[in-house]
């Protein structure tokens, strides 16, 4: 169980620039941010965004933002942190809305689909690892897996998501990103392996 002390000493970190103490702190947080996310997206929106979606979202932009945060007391990181998450999901629920009216937009990925896929990455994590991971319980796996994709430099982290989130075959993930399929396997294998580092070096 992580302790009020231990995430204080994490929000120190964080706020310094340390991304590992970051992810840590998001892993922490997660139960509660995936409570409020439960609770306050929209059914009709669920069908087509999954909660791991918007929480990934959101902590990209932590990730970001985490230089502007000023600390103001034992929960203002949590606070600031669910405030981001609130607008995001008045966001969501604004641009559903303008989806409903697109009848001819196609949602890339259903949400179950979206949700198993973060299972699927984790299995290709460590699929080429002597090393097995030490995530053992499944409430903490998705969490130290969506808080490592969100420390990966861009290149690595967009490859990722499309490939294995988004499910993308090599081929269209080139033409996407402007790349031959050789350099995209290749910067693919390089994003695993970082991917896996980060979640080892946290400690998951």
């Amino acid at each position: 169980m992580t302790t009020s002390g231990q995430t204080e000493v994490w929000v120190t970190a964080a706020t310094a620039g340390d991304q590992l103490a970051l992810a840590k702190l998001l892993a922490a947080y997660h139960p509660v941010l995936a409570a409020r996310v439960a609770t306050r997206l929209d059914p009709s929106v669920r069908a087509r965004l999954s909660p791991e979606d918007v929480l990934q979202e959101v902590y990209l932009q932590v990730f970001r933002q985490v230089a502007r945060f000023e600390q103001r007391g034992p929960q203002s990181f949590l606070n600031w942190v669910l405030t981001i998450l609130d607008h995001k999901l008045v966001d969501v629920h604004r641009s559903a809305h303008c989806e409903q009216r697109d009848v001819a937009r196609e949602w890339p990925l259903q949400a179950s689909a979206r949700t198993n896929s973060y299972w699927s990455l984790l299995d290709q994590v460590y699929r080429d690892s002597t090393t097995p991971s030490r995530i053992v319980r499944q409430d903490e796996a998705v969490a130290a897996l969506m808080a490592s994709v969100a420390q990966l430099p861009e290149a690595y982290r967009c490859v990722i998501e499309l490939r294995f989130l988004e499910g993308l075959p090599v081929a269209q993930v080139a033409h996407r990103l402007g790349k031959s399929e050789d350099a995209v396997v290749a910067l693919t294998q390089r994003a695993l392996k970082a991917l896996r580092e980060a979640l080892d070096a946290r400690g998951a």
